[in-house]
C-alpha cells in the first residue's frame, strides 16, 4: 500500500506495521523556471499550487538534484510552521521535483512528496542508480519508534514512474511458519540488500527473536527482496 494519491496523511496501518511518505507522480504541467526557482507554494490545493498565497513563513531551497544529458533533475524544498504544536518547532515540508531542459525557461512539475513533523520525519529526496535506472528515495521516520519507510520511483526523459515495493510482501511469504515482521525492514539500494527483525507468536512486541537478511532486485518497474534468511 502506498499513500501516491494523498497528500497529509501518512499513517497507515497494515497488519501491524508500516509508515509510508504521502508522494505523488505529477502531471509534467509545464511552470516557469522563474517561479520554479523562487516562488513558495500554498500550503493546500494540488502539488505545486501558486494559485493561493503561500505561508507567510514559507522558506523555499532549490538545487540541481541530477542530470542526464541535456535534461536536469531540480528540487524545490519548501518548508513552513506546522499548525500543530510540540516540544520543539515543527514543520509541513515539501519537496517538488522539476524537470528542465537545456536552454529552456520551461520546466515541467513531475514529482512531489509532503509531510508533518508532526506525524513523521522526512528527508530529502536522493539519487541513486540502480541496476542502470535513476531511482529516487523518499524516506520518512516515525520520531521515537524507529519504524521508517520509504517511496521509490524511476527518473527518465521526461517522465517520473513509481516503483512498485514488494520487498515486505515476499519477506512475509518466505519466512518460517510461526514468524511475522512488525515493523519495515531496512534496506541498501548501493549493495542491493537488506536486514531486519521477525517476531515469533510468543515475541512480546518490544522483543523480537530473530533477525532476517535478504537480497533486492529491481525488475521491470517493482522492487524484489528473495534469499530471505532466518537467525533466531
Amino acid at each position: 500500500m502506498r499513500l501516491r494519491d494523498l497528500v497529509g496523511i501518512v499513517v497507515i496501518v497494515v497488519a501491524a506495521t508500516n509508515v509510508f511518505p504521502a508522494a505523488r507522480v505529477l502531471d509534467g504541467g509545464p511552470v516557469a523556471l522563474s517561479k520554479a526557482q523562487s516562488w513558495c507554494i500554498a500550503p493546500l490545493g494540488d502539488l505545486p499550487n501558486w494559485d493561493a498565497n503561500a505561508h507567510a513563513d514559507c522558506k523555499m531551497v532549490w538545487k540541481v538534484l541530477a542530470q542526464k544529458g541535456d535534461r536536469t533533475l531540480y528540487s524545490a524544498r519548501y518548508a513552513w510552521p506546522s499548525p500543530r504544536s510540540g516540544r520543539e518547532p515543527l514543520r509541513v515540508l515539501t519537496e517538488v521535483l522539476f524537470e528542465g531542459v537545456r536552454g529552456s525557461k520551461i520546466v515541467r512539475k513531475l514529482y512531489a512528496v509532503q509531510d508533518d513533523e508532526a506525524h513523521v520525519r522526512l528527508d530529502a529526496i536522493r539519487v541513486l542508480t540502480v541496476s542502470g535506472s535513476t531511482v529516487l528515495e523518499s524516506r520518512v521516520c516515525m520520531p521515537g519508534t524507529g519504524e521508517c519507510a520509504r517511496e521509490l520511483a524511476t527518473w527518465t526523459a521526461g517522465r517520473i514512474d513509481a516503483i512498485d515495493d514488494r520487498t515486505v510482501v515476499e519477506i512475509r511469504e518466505q519466512l518460517p511458519q510461526g514468524f511475522e515482521l512488525k515493523m519495515n525492514p531496512d534496506i541498501d539500494l548501493v549493495s542491493m540488500s537488506g536486514s531486519g527483525k521477525a517476531w515469533s507468536r510468543k515475541d512480546a512486541d518490544c522483543c523480537p527473536s530473530a533477525q532476517i537478511a535478504f537480497t533486492l532486485r529491481l525488475d521491470d518497474g517493482q522492487l524484489h527482496a528473495s534469499g530471505v534468511t532466518l537467525k533466531r
